[in-house]
């Protein structure tokens, strides 16, 4: 089966720190260059499936975008483009620019997967969500920790069951311990709803918060996806009826 190829620039690839075996896990082919003159060359000989730049980090990358979109050759490649949202003025510049697709930092593995599947028209894969009786740590400040319980895991974020909710849209420090991990997985998400004890949205879900990982590294990401690959084993194995 043919891979898909992705060129992303050295700084893109610097702020994913994607591992060896992301290319055998994802069936992507990763193509990359620290040097812009040879970043070119590759985008028209290769002819990548999409392009990840961050031409507002760097000149470099502002100049390989312009040329990218300017050589007839290459210029149908759709670029996604990674962006801090903090800086209104870039924002807009490269807004103007119309990429396929834009990221915000901090991106994830995460969000970089699901943006080149959305721009090349791939299915996404089904990273289920699973139930789960795991202790997790929380906390705004990383120095201050509160334990609860991760009431559902996936690779896009956890539910934690507490009576005590942070602000929606908070940055909030998680230590997580799984099985599958070599060591505790220690990040940041946001906060993204909230499942109030009174009144809750889902009264199938205790009380307590959603939140969305934001900097999950690219390990991490597989030892949660494997982690819940053998729950949906074991829950399954329950389900069946005994032969």
């Amino acid at each position: 089966m043919n891979r898909n190829t992705i060129l992303i620039s050295a700084k893109a690839e610097d702020m994913l720190s994607l591992d060896i075996n992301f290319s055998e896990r994802e069936g992507f082919t990763i193509l990359s260059s620290t040097d812009a003159s040879n970043f070119l060359d590759i985008a028209r000989t290769q002819k990548p499936d999409i392009i990840f730049l961050c031409p507002a980090s760097t000149n470099e990358d502002y100049t390989c975008y312009r040329l990218l979109k300017e050589d007839n050759r290459i210029s149908e490649i759709p670029v996604v483009v990674i962006v801090d949202s903090a800086k209104l003025r870039e924002l807009k510049h490269m807004q103007h620019e119309r990429p396929a697709d834009m990221l915000f930092t901090p991106v994830t593995p995460h969000m970089f997967l699901a943006s080149a599947r959305r721009t090349l028209g791939l299915a996404a894969r089904a990273f289920q969500r699973q139930q789960t009786s795991l202790l997790i740590h929380f906390g705004i400040d990383p120095q201050e920790l509160h334990t609860a319980c991760a009431f559902n895991l996936s690779t896009g974020g956890v539910f934690i069951a507490s009576n005590t909710a942070p602000p929606l849209d908070s940055a909030i420090h998680i230590q997580l311990d799984i099985q599958t991990a070599d060591e505790p997985i220690i990040c940041q998400g946001v906060v993204t709803w909230h499942n109030d004890i009174v009144k809750p949205v889902r009264p199938d879900v205790p009380a307590g918060f959603g939140l969305q990982f934001a900097s999950l590294k690219i390990a991490d990401l597989f030892a949660i996806r494997s982690f819940i690959d053998e729950l949906s084993k074991v829950n399954l194995s329950k389900q069946r009826p005994d032969v």
